[in-house]
């Protein structure tokens, strides 16, 4: 009776040593087409596109962005009349800055240049032709964002003189390149294009 019940219990314990240990169980995998049955399939590679799965369409690529052509620049010739330089709209007092400034400009001179054009916007402060010289001067001393926004400020005293914009968008062309702005000096250079053919189609 003994022997009986010692080969019993060795018969229990070595079933329960061959048993899957509780939570842990084997993971299952599709069978793979033409595969024998029984046989163990290799889980899934990672990061493999999935194969088209039939009556699915697939997906579409991403649109590529509409360009949008863009609307050529059209300036006006200006007439006869318009002033083509700050002599032809200043009193005798500013157009004598004017020229110092130029001198000064001319003479690596920038910043005695910026004095006395502010000398001369004291004296007329709406005097677009004054305010496109001092974006001229400020261009020279590299400070690139007071010079856009002084040629600004001059387009907007300017009214559409077309002398005055065209040497004002040569300065923010000029400014927004020494800043890498490539875009910003390519549609500035546009306008520039723009405004030399309607000074050209006002030449006699």
């Amino acid at each position: 009776m003994p022997l009986r019940v010692l080969l019993l219990s060795l018969t229990a314990l070595v079933l329960s040593a061959c048993a899957t240990p509780p939570g842990k169980h084997e993971r299952s995998y599709p069978q793979q087409p033409g595969s024998r049955p029984g046989t163990p399939t290799a889980p899934p590679r990672p990061g493999l596109p999935s194969e088209p799965v039939p009556g699915v369409p697939s997906p579409l690529p991403p649109a590529a962005p509409e360009m949008v052509p863009q609307e050529p620049i059209v300036v006006t010739p200006p007439p006869p009349s318009a002033p083509r330089s700050a002599e032809a709209v200043s009193g005798q007092a500013v157009t004598s800055l004017v020229r110092q400034a130029r001198s000064q400009r001319a003479a690596g001179q920038p910043q005695q240049a910026q004095a006395s054009l502010e000398r001369a916007l004291r004296i007329e402060p709406r005097n677009y032709f004054v305010w496109s010289a001092m974006a001229q001067a400020y261009l020279d001393q590299k400070n690139y964002d007071q010079a856009e926004s002084v040629a600004q400020k001059s387009n907007s005293l300017a009214r559409g003189n077309v002398y005055a914009e065209l040497e004002n968008w040569k300065t923010i062309r000029a400014a927004r390149a020494a800043r890498g702005d490539a875009s910003g000096a390519q549609a500035a250079q546009d306008r520039v294009a723009a405004l030399q053919a309607a000074v050209a189609g006002a030449a006699p």
